[in-house]
């Protein structure tokens, strides 16, 4: 599978040091870069927030239209 080409943006964050030895640890068990890593972590609480976000608006909905 193809993976899209996208522009990219660089930036400079901080993490604790316990935290990037724990991704490190994960990393080198699983042979994927620090950088593919933060990009799936962060794809996939993305999605997280989407589907989270999606099902309180059919909440709510939901409940207005019971009144």
């Amino acid at each position: 599978m193809a993976i899209k080409k996208e522009d990219s943006q660089a930036f400079t964050i901080k993490f604790p040091k316990s935290l990037v030895e724990e991704i490190d640890q994960i990393c080198a068990a699983t042979y994927i870069t620090r950088t593919s890593w933060l990009i799936k972590a962060a794809r996939e609480l993305l999605e997280k927030e989407r589907v989270s976000r999606t099902e309180d608006i059919l909440a709510k909905i939901a409940y207005k239209e019971k009144q």
